[in-house]
């Protein structure tokens, strides 16, 4: 992809027709005449309206800026979201960063406003030169965009950067990739060669890995933070710290509508912590999923004054409101041992309800088919195993 072929981007009428058709569904230009007659690339036109769609909730900086040049599909859907890329570089101190990941650029350019010297590396040209274009148009003058693979950048690079990124492929041929020893590049066999590069490592991996066995495996792990946004969880990253020999401090980072919550503890405080169990008093309290995420099942109702429900259920409660607990909070209408003529009497004035199970016998589907609910409002019924292992209805109105 060269300039000249995409001039025409950036012509006043073009943009125009861009924004006018923002909301429209893309694949309905792809065979236009009309377009093709004016001498614009359909292909590549649908191409941006894909992208200005997914930038407008995703990456707002970029949405924002006329003169972006999306990539194909698959790389918006790899892209860190705004919101998440904006955290990872508020948790850097570097002066010098290299992005071994390169992908859209969008982790490169939020850490690029944090340091001083940025490098970009991405294998694929065309990736690179419209990230490398994107930057420009951004005005983020110190990135160096450069075109190797992050094995190609170690073996040749002679410099000592603060920080190397790196969120390693979790897929080949269209398959996800389950084994961390099967991702691309090889994050464990060139370790070594991060360290000739670099003193601290940031690794980016998927909500489903598992969080102790790659420590374990990796060492040098000083720091995890699990993040959510708006209560799913997002990424889960690792910060290595050359020689680093310590227990890693967890975090579990809520993000949610402009506001940043942490809620930090070391794995050895929630393997020793004691909670106190209760069926439902006054209020009930389900985790934000990074907290889950993050291993702290016991530990938290603790520090929150609450009592758990049951070893394996994941839910707490409380006689008073405990209203900064980061997480979902109910106030508890009814109890009832969990059966279908109790629902039914639960919900006789009704049917807008939510349905929430945990460790349950039961799914949600199961409960909404059953009795014809509707999930609207801000009434709940949630259903999850007791004390005694019986499972229990709880009749609740979400407070947060």
């Amino acid at each position: 992809m060269t300039q000249n072929n995409t001039n025409w981007l950036f012509e006043s009428e073009t943009i125009r027709f861009l924004r006018e058709n923002e909301d429209k569904e893309p694949e309905s230009f792809l065979l236009s005449k009309a377009l093709a007659n004016k001498g614009w690339d359909t292909r590549l036109l649908v191409r941006q309206l894909k992208g200005i769609k997914t930038a407008k909730q995703k990456f707002p900086t970029f949405y924002q800026n006329s003169h972006i040049i999306y990539p194909p599909t698959v790389s918006l859907e790899q892209a860190s979201s705004e919101v998440t890329a904006r955290f990872k570089a508020s948790i850097i101190k570097a002066g010098k960063t290299i992005d071994l990941s390169g992908g859209m650029g969008i982790d490169t350019y939020f850490f690029s406003l944090q340091c001083k010297e940025m490098i970009y590396v991405e294998p694929q040209q065309e990736l690179l030169e419209i990230a490398a274009h994107n930057f420009d148009a951004l005005e983020a003058k110190h990135i160096q965009p450069l075109c190797a693979t992050a094995a190609e950048f170690l073996e040749n690079y002679k410099g000592h950067s603060d920080l190397i990124y790196i969120d390693p492929s979790r897929r080949k041929e269209g398959k996800r990739l389950s084994n961390y020893k099967d991702w691309e590049p090889d994050v464990i066999g060139l370790k070594p060669q991060f360290w000739k590069a670099a003193n601290h490592i940031l690794i980016k991996l998927s909500p489903m890995t598992d969080i102790s066995a790659v420590c374990k495996e990796l060492g040098e792990v000083k720091e995890v933070f699990v993040v959510s946004d708006r209560n799913e969880c997002k990424e889960v990253l690792l910060q290595l710290e050359q020689g680093f020999t310590g227990e890693p401090h967890v975090h579990a980072v809520l993000l949610q509508s402009g506001e940043e919550r942490q809620y930090s503890f070391y794995a050895s405080e929630e393997q020793s912590a004691s909670p106190e169990f209760r069926d439902p008093l006054n209020y009930l309290y389900e985790p934000d999923v990074a907290l889950l995420k993050a291993g702290v099942f016991k530990k938290i109702g603790i520090d929150y004054q609450l009592k758990k429900i049951q070893a394996h259920t994941h839910l707490y409660t409380s006689e008073q409101l405990q209203e900064s607990f980061p997480g979902k909070i109910f106030q508890i209408e009814s109890v009832k041992p969990y059966s279908k003529s109790n629902v039914a009497s639960l919900i006789e004035k009704g049917k807008d309800f939510h349905v929430l199970t945990r460790n349950a016998t039961v799914t949600t589907e199961q409960v909404k088919k059953q009795f014809k609910l509707v999930e609207r409002g801000n009434r709940y019924l949630i259903i999850f195993k007791g004390g005694n292992g019986e499972s229990i209805v709880v009749k609740a109105v979400r407070l947060k």
